[in-house]
């Protein structure tokens, strides 16, 4: 089995083979250390680790005693202070007398932090300890958290809970999907309809769903739009009918009854504390002066619809108006007595419901509105699979069940779809969706944020109401703790990519993790780039290595591993399957073909199976050409 193929999991336990850099040393800093040499003046030669250091000594010491020394200054000379002397023997000195010697209380808890951090040799205070102390109070997973507090040691970064629970995040391997299913159920139980929620769960079910999804939602969004919001009654009826035999609404629903649940939702969502002049309160008004056979309630309700239709934002509809006023007169003489027919009430209804699904009303307004609309729909799985069904299958197999209106409109629908998922065998689109997909999730959030206050004229609205900032503002926002905990973690995550991201001397690394829908699958795609920079600080296309992970449907965990040296390529499949490359054979000639065209040229494909008990990250380390990073000193990280 590919026990150990998380990609993030291995890059992030890897530190001792990239982070062999030099030890640097600030005031205050602990750790433990041998005495290798004695010099006049108190001057000596002490290890640390598997480097030296020559340093200035408050006290004399004997040759090969252990002790923990504190820095107290680094002008030039390291001055350092003796925290814990033991007699001879070349034994570790006390971490419990450390910790009294640092006033900390000699718990469970900080001698096995103070034990970890001697083991890893990370640099040691006070406060590092205090907080690394009340950081693992709340942790889930001791070994997850120690991992963490060590990669924020090694790689420099800020030593603060935001960092370090982003880090922790990573480590878990909590897919995207996952985390963000998560907090769309959380937010569809709060029912909030405020603006940054209603942007949030769009935006979520658009990255959670896959392709066929989308395709099925897409058809049901078509079809309830084209039943309340079209002008043409024959196209609004074949669309009803189509809702009706797909299952979204039973073959017995009375059209006027639900118009009618539809209109008290709409003012449910437009809030009962509301001014009673509002359209949906004045809908409302009249549907209930229909049902009691008020003649006076339905009379007034009628002008003052008229009235806030004419003076509403949206253009005039002259038909609306018209049948509203042929109903008020028909009512005022007699003509039509309450309760209204159904056509009656239907046409009233639906035309005043119509126009929220005009241009004119806002996307935020119009949102609102069909998440109501859909709420009164039946969306069974059944039913998804039956609209699945008709977009797929031959239209000419169901001919005689539909009216030429309702096969028309299937057929326009099912034409949109077609070109709705991604086209995988066109790389040009794989990018972009790739591109859509990390510009989405606001790893780039920061930098755009930059080139916005550089360039104001430069319109970054799709950046901002990305995933990042849209969960930093429901934070932000007074939210429930089920809300905000989903929100947080899936805020974490993202933020803990985006510290992976690192630059060390002329190599460039960077891990990304995106989630990725297929055709009926979803699944999260972990990319490293590793490669030399150019003048411009971009990768070199000439020289670099990409690995891919992914855990596919057949296939399960698959990492391909490129390695590009001068434009020539050799890639290196790592997967279970024996006879993958009995399978891959007949698309090799077109893949080497394709390579040519963007000049790239194709060397060798191998197929690989897993090593057991390694790291994916070294299983062609070893005959690898990829230049390593622990070569170069110091690290500059941009979150």
């Amino acid at each position: 089995m590919m026990s150990s193929l998380n990609m993030v999991d291995s890059l992030l336990r890897q530190e001792k083979s990239i982070h062999s850099k030099a030890t640097s040393f600030r005031p205050g800093q602990i750790f433990s250390g041998k005495v290798l040499k004695l010099f006049p003046n108190q001057i000596a030669e002490v290890q640390v680790g598997s480097g030296k250091v020559i340093a200035q000594l408050e006290v004399g010491l004997s040759v090969n005693d252990r002790h923990f020394f504190q820095v107290q200054s680094n002008d030039g000379q390291i001055h350092l202070k003796v925290l814990d002397v033991v007699s001879g023997n070349g034994k570790q000195p006390s971490v419990e007398n450390l910790l009294r010697q640092m006033n900390l209380p000699v718990t469970k808890e900080h001698i096995s932090l103070l034990q970890f951090f001697m083991k890893e040799q990370l640099p040691i205070t006070k406060d590092t300890l205090q907080l690394a102390a009340d950081w693992l109070k709340s942790s889930t997973s001791l070994q997850d958290s120690l991992e963490s507090i060590k990669l924020i040691l090694n790689k420099q970064l800020p030593f603060t809970k935001d960092v370090f629970l982003s880090l922790t995040s990573v480590l878990k391997n909590e897919s995207f999907t996952t985390l963000m299913d998560g907090l769309k159920a959380q937010l569809s139980q709060v029912h909030s309809n405020g603006p940054t929620s209603i942007k949030l769960t769009a935006l979520l079910n658009e990255m959670t769903q896959t392709d066929k999804e989308k395709m099925n939602s897409f058809a049901l969004m078509k079809l309830t739009k084209e039943w309340i919001g079209s002008n043409d009654e024959s196209q609004s009826k074949a669309a009803f009918h189509l809702l009706q035999k797909a299952g979204f609404l039973s073959t017995a629903a009375n059209e006027a009854g639900l118009m009618n649940q539809l209109a008290e939702k709409w003012m449910d969502a437009d809030g009962k504390s509301s001014s009673a002049s509002t359209v949906a309160h004045s809908l409302v008004e009249l549907i209930e002066g229909s049902r009691t056979g008020n003649r006076q309630q339905l009379i007034f309700s009628l002008i003052k619809l008229q009235e806030q239709i004419r003076n509403s934002s949206n253009p005039v509809d002259a038909k609306l108006l018209e049948t509203l006023n042929q109903l008020l007169t028909n009512v005022k003489v007699g003509k039509v007595t309450p309760p209204l027919s159904d056509n009656d009430l239907l046409s009233v209804t639906k035309g005043v419901l119509r126009l929220q699904l005009t241009p004119a009303n806002s996307m935020q307004n119009q949102s609102v509105f069909m998440n109501q609309a859909l709420s009164i729909l039946n969306g069974t799985e059944q039913a998804f699979t039956k609209i699945s069904s008709l977009l797929t299958n031959d239209l000419a197999k169901h001919s005689s069940t539909f009216s030429s209106e309702e096969d028309a409109l299937l057929s326009s629908i099912k034409r949109e779809t077609q070109v709705m998922g991604v086209q995988w065998e066109n790389s040009n689109a794989v990018n972009h969706q790739l591109k859509q997909i990390i510009r989405s999730l606001g790893l780039s959030y920061e930098h755009g944020v930059i080139d916005m206050l550089k360039n104001p004229e430069i319109d970054r609205t799709s950046q901002l109401e990305s995933l990042k900032p849209l969960l930093m503002q429901l934070l932000a926002d007074e939210t429930s703790v089920p809300v905000k905990d989903a929100a947080e973690k899936l805020l974490y995550k993202i933020t803990g990519l985006q510290v992976l991201s690192q630059e060390i001397g002329p190599i460039q690394q960077y891990v990304t993790q995106i989630p990725l829908s297929f055709s009926e699958m979803k699944t999260d795609l972990t990319i490293q780039w590793s490669g030399k920079k150019t003048d411009q600080g971009k990768i070199d296309p000439n020289y670099c290595r990409v690995l891919f992970y992914l855990h596919l449907s057949e296939l399960k965990e698959t990492i391909v591993d490129l390695q590009v040296q001068n434009r020539v390529m050799n890639i290196a499949i790592i997967n279970e399957r024996e006879d993958l490359k009995r399978l891959a054979d007949p698309f090799l000639v077109n893949l080497k073909t394709n390579l040519m065209k963007i000049n790239y040229h194709l060397s060798s494909v191998t197929f690989d199976k897993p090593l057991e008990n390694k790291e994916n990250i070294e299983i062609k380390g070893k005959n690898s050409t990829y230049i390593r990073p622990n070569n170069f000193n110091g690290v500059d990280f941009r979150v």
